[in-house]
């Protein structure tokens, strides 16, 4: 009787397994749990905004950096704009399948042409998806600079006079 106490325990414990095994594959099919590298980040379209005193007045150096390697995201977390500018070459150079940047100069008092977000700055090469992006401001003032976008279909980056705000964007709006 034992015997067969543990062979049926044995058979359930591995039907749980393997419906553990089918949710996860079913839910990483949809989109909503990421590969290894986490959850999946999505974008479809930015607009960026320059006030008329931006950035004291001066052009601002813009850089969306999409991720694909989940271990980057912490590094990147840590980095303030001027540091990323400073040394965005080198992060291209150890990191290039793991992170994409798509670059704009914006000047004071001006609205720059929505860009809709293509599908391959959302996966690199090798198939991996955007786990993360953060957005990084070359501002004449001190200060970090730096965002971490959440997913979404929209966002609008406005630049202030000594920093930037993100905020939803609809382009039919």
């Amino acid at each position: 009787m034992g015997a067969m106490l543990g062979a049926t325990r044995s058979r359930f414990l591995g039907f749980g397994a393997m419906l553990s095994v089918l949710i996860m594959l079913t839910l990483t099919a949809c989109g909503l749990v990421g590969g290894a590298g986490g959850p999946v980040f999505q974008l479809e379209t930015v607009q960026l905004r320059a006030g008329q005193d931006a950035n004291a007045s001066s052009a601002t150096a813009v850089d969306m950096v999409f991720v694909y390697d989940a271990n980057i995201i912490d590094t990147l977390q840590a980095v303030t704009a001027s540091d990323w500018f400073n040394r965005k070459r080198q992060f291209l150079l150890d990191y290039p399948k793991g992170i994409r940047v798509m670059s704009w100069e914006i000047v004071p008092n001006s609205v720059l042409p929505v860009w809709t977000v293509p599908d391959d700055m959302l996966s690199n090469d090798s198939g991996d998806d955007a786990t993360a992006a953060f957005v990084f401001a070359d501002y004449l003032s001190p200060g970090a600079h730096r965002a971490r976008l959440e997913s979404g279909s929209g966002i609008r980056i406005d630049m202030g006079r000594d920093d930037f705000t993100l905020s939803p964007f609809n382009p039919g709006n």
